[in-house]
């Protein structure tokens, strides 16, 4: 008789295979929300690198780290050869000042060479245009 009942005893035990083919519900809920979260990570990723550029754009207003500059006329004054919202845009005298005290306010008609004019004179009426000439050296320019 005990070889019946360990015959059945047998019968009734799981076999290994139907072991590992079960899987508890909240393990699959794990693995599952890792898999959601891998793949939004992967998904936000390629929209970010297609998009750094529109995403990273630096406007520097100051005339820091600009390259363009313009011959000045010799004689510092005169015609420097250059138009400004249609008009043409004369030397009248120059100054150093910093690069960063000049706020970068367009460009002339060509869009070549940056126009600027001093921080402390935002609030002016009668707003003074500088070029760039060197670095650390602007030359005011005005419209004829």
């Amino acid at each position: 008789m005990d070889i019946a009942r360990a015959a059945r005893i047998n019968c009734r035990m799981p076999s290994p295979e139907k072991e590992v083919a079960t899987i508890e519900p909240w393990a699959a809920g794990i693995g599952l929300a890792t898999l959601v979260l891998v793949a939004s990570v992967a998904v936000f990723t390629a929209w970010d690198r297609a998009h750094t550029a529109s995403l990273e754009e630096v406007a520097m207003p100051t005339a820091v780290g600009d390259l363009q500059c313009v011959q000045e006329p010799k004689g510092t004054k005169g015609p420097i050869g250059l138009k400004y919202q249609g008009k043409e845009l004369d030397a009248v005298s120059e100054k150093k000042h910093q690069d960063a005290r000049m706020i970068r306010i367009g460009s002339d008609d060509g869009g070549v060479y940056s126009i600027y004019r001093l921080e402390e004179e935002k609030e002016s009426k009668n707003e003074r245009l500088f070029m760039k000439g060197a670095e650390n050296e602007f030359f005011e320019v005005r419209t004829e």
